[in-house]
């Protein structure tokens, strides 16, 4: 029995129908074959998961450097060019895609990011300005067919959006896990990320012994039903055709949705992102579970930056991509200067948020506050004369 189309499903066919010139009047679709099988890429995988953990417990350790990048001075232009400025319910009306497009020309933001039927209105809104159109796919589900994404995709880049925001078929790497038990809520802190590290670390076979779960299991380790490798080629066969559908100057963003993966599911993804030659890997869509967290935009950076160095054995990066590197977009519950400011120094480039006029107003705040607290602070000049405590000779 075929599952029934979901909302965001519906909403995109009936539009399509609505409009064959972004459509049906563009040729066929193709999709691409696979590199690898898929023991290979189980192969190669396991070992990017290996080095990142390690990377990130490294990095955690008190003096290991840690994650601290240059973010843009806040209320800064350059600040604004990493809000994508959001707006993504399925009931958005005109009226709120006019003012999401007014607040990106005031504020000079990066994008604004929408549903594909809001990509052409935005695109009439903001002639004039440098602000692109960002469009989802695949939104918010993540599991719709290959070729209703690559019709999808086609239809946005056709209607002129520069950028793609894609949804990872995310129920692939995760069909074989455990079912979740409830646990306390998860500090939002880098000890969260090297737990997980050090637990990958220690599941890793010694001595000849074999670990009872994990990539590193052998077989008759583990229940048969979870030793069966997710389906890593299905997942880079559709970023691979998403990719060559849309290729540069098309900025694609894979949205992982973190708040469902492992760490583990997390740098497989990033390894297939990389592997497609995609853009960005990004947090989450806002709408399913918790949205960024500090520990994983960390996991993150760590494995965009070690998925782009060279390395003697194979003359290229670790996934063949000519040391190309991927960037980090932090999404969900940014509501705020501080914690847009935190996603910043982590080392993400680029911030969905619907709250971005919020937080440049903080940021505008914070830079007068601070101007006032200066000039309200007297200098030494001032302070010799106005000093009485000498007597009123001086």
């Amino acid at each position: 029995m075929m599952a029934q189309p979901t909302e965001s499903e519906i909403h995109i066919r009936d539009f399509l129908a609505a409009n064959p010139a972004l459509d049906k009047e563009l040729g066929e679709i193709e999709v691409m074959t696979d590199r690898y099988t898929n023991e290979e890429w189980a192969k190669q995988i396991a070992e990017t998961q290996r080095k990142v953990l390690a990377e990130v417990e490294e990095r955690g350790r008190e003096g290991g450097g840690g994650w601290k990048y240059d973010a843009p001075k806040v209320a800064s232009t350059e600040f604004a060019k990493t809000v994508d400025h959001t707006v993504l319910k399925l009931d958005t009306k005109e009226a709120q895609i006019d003012s999401l497009c007014a607040e990106a020309r005031v504020e000079n933001f990066k994008s604004v990011c929408v549903r594909l039927p809001w990509v052409q209105r935005c695109i009439s809104n903001l002639k004039g300005t440098d602000v692109v159109v960002a469009c989802v796919v695949g939104f918010h589900e993540g599991t719709q067919d290959t070729y209703e994404k690559l019709r999808e995709a086609r239809a946005a880049v056709a209607a002129g959006a520069a950028e793609l925001d894609l949804v990872l078929n995310y129920s692939l790497l995760t069909k074989h896990n455990k079912p979740s038990t409830p646990t306390a809520a998860s500090r939002d802190s880098t000890t969260d990320t090297i737990t997980a590290a050090n637990t990958a670390a220690n599941a890793r076979p010694r001595g000849g012994t074999a670990t009872t779960e994990g990539p590193y299991s052998v077989p008759g380790s583990v229940p048969d039903d979870e030793e069966e490798i997710p389906d890593y080629s299905a997942i880079y066969k559709e970023l691979a055709s998403i990719r060559a559908l849309c290729p540069a100057p098309t900025v694609i963003k894979l949205i992982l949705e973190t708040s469902q993966l492992t760490d583990r599911q997390i740098l497989a993804a990033a390894h297939l992102a990389a592997s497609a030659n995609l853009d960005f890997i990004k947090t989450s869509t806002g709408f399913n579970g918790p949205g960024a967290t500090l520990p994983h935009v960390q996991l993150m950076v760590t494995a965009a930056e070690y998925l782009s160095t060279k390395t003697a054995s194979n003359g290229g990066s670790p996934v063949g991509g000519g040391g190309r590197k991927m960037e980090v977009k932090a999404s969900g519950g940014i509501r705020d200067l501080e914690s847009a400011r935190r996603m910043l120094e982590a080392g993400a480039t680029r911030l969905g948020t619907s709250s971005g006029v919020w937080i440049m107003q903080e940021g505008r705040n914070a830079v007068e506050a601070e101007g006032t607290r200066k000039e309200a602070r007297p200098g030494m000049t001032t302070r010799l004369y106005t000093d009485n405590s000498l007597g009123e000779g001086y």
